[in-house]
This record gives structure tokens, C-alpha cells and sequence, in this order.
């Protein structure tokens, strides 16, 4: 009976132990189950994220399922404009990165006068980066574009010669990328002439010991590619990768950035600028750097029998003949307000020394300067979208204004037709 009572003890003992092994076996399993379910679940999540956010750029940003970017890294003068990017609400870029949707032959056909414009953003024809301005400027297309109406007008007031005006400006370019550019790709195709529209980038700037090779806009995407491996570089470039690959990070990091910028501005002291001190380092920053820029593209321009035309882009800051719309004097308040202080008295001082510079540089390395700043009196209508990018009347008021003193040069041109034919024109002249 004693020994009965012992096994089966000792088989009561063994079936615990079964059962705690089982109860543990369960365990891990379960655990195992919910990994996989939290995995799967972030991973549903991530892709229903990613299929609304890519349908959400189809439907209302114009996305073409391809290029989310407007533009891509480069590797001489850090970015240049996404080939073949499309949106659906009208703005195209061809296979050559410029922003026209038809390519150009790089052999210019006979009887054509071949103009190029470079500029920064205004002369691309950027939409509005002022909330005032969005809902009426969200996009300026193709058809809306200074280098569209310029080429228009010119068509129709020189009708013997075939014109292209081709789009190459570059959001955020200041002078001395276009030095890199003309060399790298512009003087390739062959132009007649080479319109410069410029300003709001480069020509300004107020902060001692300004050098436009180091202090230009978009020069930390370069760095993130090239600088010290660190942990907040990586962090950096992950994000920057996402930003460009992830349609759901893409649309997050566009429309979080307003709340970031204004979260990031809170208790921040607003800039102010020394006016008299800004303006003694224009003066040393202008000789530097864009005068040199404009005196060394012109010469160089004038060797390869092409005609440069320097111009100062209008902006709404200045003090001009136009009687400003609500909209405009929104925008304008807003920069009075947010912007630097001091910033609308620098700017329109400013301005008269700029001009002053481009004057004497034109006229050193003979060459032709155009003023912009001041081209809108009498216009009722909107003709800026914030505080330097244009709307499309502003577009086409400032092309014809344009057109009318290139005229007279285009129409007293020889058309160079091809390399042969522009040897022979060199030599004879």
C-alpha cells in the first residue's frame, strides 16, 4: 500500500513536470504569435500609409508615378533638374533637364536663334512659397513661364527666324553655378544668346566674409553624401533617402515641415540686420563674388560669339511704381513682421548699389544689363505669388518687357546654323 501510495506520487510528479514543460512550450509560442502579429500589423500599416499617400499625390499633386523630386543631386553644381519629370498639372522637364517638353537638338537646325535663360527659382517658374499665395499659385505650368511668353513675343516680332527660348534655370542657382553650367552643358547646344535673370540669391548678402562657393543653398545634401560618417549624419541621410523613396514620408516631411518651422521659431529672437554694417559688407561680399561671376561669364560668353544679358529680377520688397493688390500687401506685411528686421530698409539700399555694380561690370566686359526691379507700374493684377516668384501675367509682362530690348539684336544677328558656320562667322569677324 506504501509503495502504491509512492509511485504514484512519483507519476504525479512527472506529470507536473509535463505540464510545466507544456505551459512553457505555449509560452514561447505565443510570444512567437505576437511578434509575427505586431510585425504584420506594422507592416499593413506601413503599406495602406504608403498605397493612401501615393494616391494622394496622384489625385491632387499632379504626381506622375515616378519622380517625386523636381530635381536630383549633380555632381558639379549640387543639384540640377530631375530628366523627364512630369506632373499632370502642367510642368515638364526633358530628357536634357531642362524645363521644356519637347528635347532640343544639340545641333542647332538652320535659320534657328537659340536663346537660353538661367536663373534661380523665379526664372524656373516656381510656385508660390507664401500662404497668402497658394491657393490662387500652387503651380505655374509650362505655358505660364517667362521663357514661353519671351519666346511668343519673339516669334512674332522677328518672324524670318526660327526662336527657341529654352528654360534652364535651377531653383536656389546663384551666378557662379551658372559658370559651371555653361561650361558642363549650356555651350553644348549651341545658343545665340544667354539671358541671365538673378537677384534674390546671390546678390545680397549681408553677413561678413560671404563666400558664394561655400554659402549656398542646398549644400548640406552634398555634405550628407561626403562629410564626417557620423551618427546625426546618418540619421540625415536615412531621412533624406526616405524623403525621396517613401511616398508616406514624402508627404508627411512636406506637410509637417510648416508646423516644425513655426515649433522651431517659437522663443527664438527674430534677426535683425545692421543696415550700415550690411551694407559695408555687400559692397566687399558683391566684389568677391557675383560681380566677378558676371564679369567672367560675359567675357567668356562674348569668346564663344554668344550674346549675354544680364538682368536684376523684380521683387516685391522694393519700392516700385506698382500699386500693390491685397494679396501682395499681405505678403508684404508678412515680411515686414517675420522676416529680418531692418530687412525691407536693407533691401531697397541695397538694390541701388547691386545696380550700381551690374552697371559697371556690364560696361567693363561689354556686355548688356537690364533692370527688372521697377518694370510693373500700372498693372492692377497680381504679378507676384510671395516675396520674388511671379505669377503668369508678371511672367509675361516681364518677357515682353524683356523681348522689346532683345529685338533689335536678334534681328540684326546672322543665324549661326552649325559648328562649321560658326567658325567661319569667328574668323571673319
Amino acid at each position: 500500500m506504501q509503495k502504491s501510495s509512492q509511485d504514484a506520487l512519483h507519476a504525479m510528479r512527472i506529470e507536473g513536470r509535463g505540464a510545466s514543460i507544456s505551459a512553457g512550450e505555449k509560452g514561447e509560442v505565443r510570444w512567437k504569435v505576437k511578434v509575427v502579429s505586431y510585425f504584420m500589423m506594422v507592416l499593413f500599416t506601413a503599406l495602406s500609409l504608403e498605397v493612401l499617400s501615393y494616391a494622394y499625390l496622384r489625385v491632387f499633386e499632379g504626381y506622375d508615378g515616378e519622380h517625386l523630386m523636381v530635381y536630383q543631386f549633380d555632381e558639379y553644381k549640387n543639384i540640377r533638374l530631375t530628366p523627364n519629370y512630369h506632373n499632370s498639372k502642367g510642368i515638364y522637364h526633358n530628357s536634357q533637364g531642362f524645363r521644356r517638353s519637347a528635347d532640343i537638338e544639340k545641333e542647332k537646325p538652320k535659320g534657328t536663334y537659340r536663346i537660353f535663360i538661367m536663373g534661380g527659382s523665379t526664372a524656373y517658374g516656381l510656385y508660390s512659397m507664401s500662404r497668402y499665395g497658394q491657393e490662387r499659385y500652387s503651380v505655374i505650368t509650362n505655358h505660364e513661364t517667362i521663357d514661353y511668353y519671351l519666346e511668343q513675343y519673339l516669334s512674332e516680332k522677328v518672324p524670318h527666324k526660327r526662336i527657341e527660348v529654352i528654360n534652364a534655370a535651377i531653383t536656389s542657382h546663384q551666378s557662379h553655378h551658372h559658370l559651371i553650367y555653361l561650361n558642363q552643358t549650356i555651350l553644348k547646344y549651341m545658343p545665340d544668346m544667354v539671358i541671365f535673370i538673378d537677384g534674390f540669391n546671390d546678390y545680397y548678402p549681408y553677413k561678413a566674409g560671404f563666400d558664394q562657393f561655400r554659402d549656398y543653398a542646398y549644400q548640406e545634401r552634398a555634405h550628407l553624401f561626403m562629410g564626417k560618417p557620423t551618427i546625426q549624419a546618418w540619421l540625415g541621410y536615412t531621412g533624406w533617402w526616405l524623403f525621396r523613396k517613401s511616398h508616406f514620408v514624402h508627404v508627411a516631411g512636406k506637410s509637417l515641415r510648416p508646423v516644425w518651422l513655426l515649433v522651431s521659431g517659437v522663443n527664438r529672437n527674430r534677426a535683425r540686420i545692421d543696415v550700415e554694417d550690411g551694407l559695408r559688407n555687400l559692397r566687399i561680399n558683391a566684389e568677391g563674388n557675383f560681380v566677378k561671376m558676371v564679369e567672367r561669364i560675359g567675357l567668356m560668353l562674348k569668346n564663344e560669339d554668344v550674346v549675354p544679358v544680364f538682368t536684376l529680377q523684380p521683387e516685391l520688397v522694393f519700392r516700385q511704381s506698382k500699386v500693390l493688390t491685397e494679396m501682395e500687401r499681405d505678403i508684404l506685411k508678412e515680411m515686414e513682421t517675420h522676416w529680418q528686421e531692418n530687412y525691407v530698409e536693407f533691401k531697397n539700399k541695397a538694390r541701388e548699389i547691386v545696380i550700381d555694380y551690374l552697371k559697371r561690370a556690364s560696361a567693363k566686359t561689354g556686355v548688356l544689363f537690364f533692370d527688372l526691379s521697377n518694370i510693373y507700374g500700372g498693372v492692377e493684377e497680381d504679378v507676384y505669388t510671395d516675396y520674388t516668384h511671379l505669377t503668369p501675367i508678371g511672367n509675361k509682362i516681364l518677357a515682353e518687357y524683356l523681348g522689346a530690348r532683345i529685338v533689335p539684336i536678334i534681328q540684326r544677328s546672322p543665324v549661326v546654323d552649325s559648328p562649321a558656320r560658326h567658325n567661319i562667322e569667328r574668323t571673319r569677324s
